[in-house]
């Protein structure tokens, strides 16, 4: 299993319970044991397991639900051998993907780990809810949903208006928030969103985070600049 970060002690990682796993094969899949054609690799099932956080002093547990089937794999001693897989998509409570920042808004860090959950059954719904969370990063950064047309009259902004305002005073990060909302589009429209594809955009937005909310290259410069005022000669 995994060793993903305990959500709720930040100190724990997660680790399966022995003997917690239950995998029972599907009706379909045994409806096709009596075709001809049949192999090991046709078998589809359901598995419930149940994972613990290896701190002592939090324990807290870990539901765990998804799917699964058997595959190949060939020794070099004992030849073609079959395996069970198991391919998680619900764990509750869902670990944190990447590590938010201890001062992200609270309605940001309840989105994201909104799409934490939904990352391995359901991508699209996934990339919406980073798409969400873009909004009310938005929000904190004092990036206004309205604007004043030239008749005197206001209009909503769109996300993309948004960003676009964002990037007129942080050009990097905007072009970086602009990328997760192009993602979030496509899993709102037409549903080609990856694994790989949300897993690039966390790394995106875990950077992004960490550069408007706690400011790291303003930190470090700033610290940089401390040091050499100290000691350069």
């Amino acid at each position: 299993m995994p060793a993903w970060k305990c959500p709720v002690c930040r100190k724990g990682h997660t680790v399966l319970v022995p003997k917690s796993v239950i995998m029972k094969e599907t009706a379909a899949s045994k409806s096709q044991h009596s075709h001809d054609a049949w192999d090991p690799d046709w078998v589809e099932s359901v598995f419930t397991a149940w994972g613990v956080c290896s701190n002592k002093a939090c324990e807290q547990s870990f539901a765990i639900s998804g799917i699964g089937g058997v595959d190949p794999e060939y020794d070099d001693d004992h030849g073609l051998e079959w395996y069970d897989y198991f391919s998680p998509l619900q764990c509750n409570p869902m670990p944190d993907i990447f590590d938010l920042p201890p001062k992200c808004p609270d309605g940001v860090s309840t989105e994201l780990r909104t799409a934490f959950s939904l990352f391995w059954g359901y991508r699209e719904a996934c990339a919406g809810r980073v798409r969400v969370a873009l909004e009310l990063l938005m929000d904190h950064l004092g990036i206004p949903r309205r604007k004043k047309a030239k008749n005197g009259k206001f209009f909503d902004l769109t996300l993309h208006g948004r960003l676009e305002n964002f990037a007129g005073k942080n050009a990097t990060i905007g072009s970086h928030l602009m990328a997760l909302k192009w993602l979030g589009n496509a899993g709102s429209h037409d549903g080609t969103v990856s694994t790989n594809d949300l897993l690039d955009a966390f790394e995106v937005l875990e950077h992004a985070l960490a550069e408007v909310i706690d400011q790291r290259s303003a930190r470090v410069a700033a610290l940089a600049k401390k040091l050499t005022k100290k000691h350069a000669k």
